[in-house]
């Protein structure tokens, strides 16, 4: 497995790219928050339901990798690889009191995202382990949060980056 790494600013902004590095410290991809429409946005600051962002991953070279979106806050979240272009509905179900766990289908293959008991979220692909995402400190070093991926390659540490930022990080 590759080691990939990660520091979220506390100060984070709508705005704010955050580079993700492999081991030999070169940018892999970058987070980018991918904010709600409109109407969205208002009924989540209102209701504080749902996600306030979902994200996205997105090449060096400014190119789209996944994309998660939310037509609906809290309801309906969908997934897109760019290299096919199609939206793929994201299914979340209760498997404790209140741990969720999201599962979807890219490509013909079944994926599931979830948070384990150490707050580590899984990755697998076809019921196999293909990546984990966990923070580094239990504390904030230097106001920033840092955040390491293990991951066969570096579309599997892009696609669980994003479902970490999307449903288990707190913003």
């Amino acid at each position: 497995m590759n080691i990939y790494l990660y520091m979220i600013p506390d100060q984070e902004t709508q705005h704010t790219s955050i580079p993700v590095y492999d081991e030999d410290r070169q940018t892999a991809f970058v987070l980018r928050k991918s904010p709600h429409r409109l109407l969205n946005s208002v009924l989540h600051h209102m209701s504080k339901v749902g996600m306030p962002y979902c994200y996205m991953a997105i090449s060096p070279d400014d190119r789209p990798i996944f994309k998660i979106d939310c037509p609906f806050s809290g309801v309906g979240y969908t997934i897109q690889s760019m290299h096919s272009q199609k939206k793929n509905k994201i299914d979340q179900y209760h498997v404790q009191l209140f741990e969720k766990v999201q599962t979807f289908r890219l490509q013909g293959d079944d994926f599931q995202f979830e948070k384990d008991y150490t707050g580590a979220g899984l990755l697998t692909r076809n019921d196999e382990k293909i990546a984990k995402i966990e923070k580094v400190d239990s504390i904030h070093v230097n106001t920033t949060k840092r955040i390491r991926i293990e991951a066969r390659d570096d579309i599997s540490a892009s696609l669980i980056a994003v479902l970490y930022q999307t449903f288990i990080e707190e913003p």
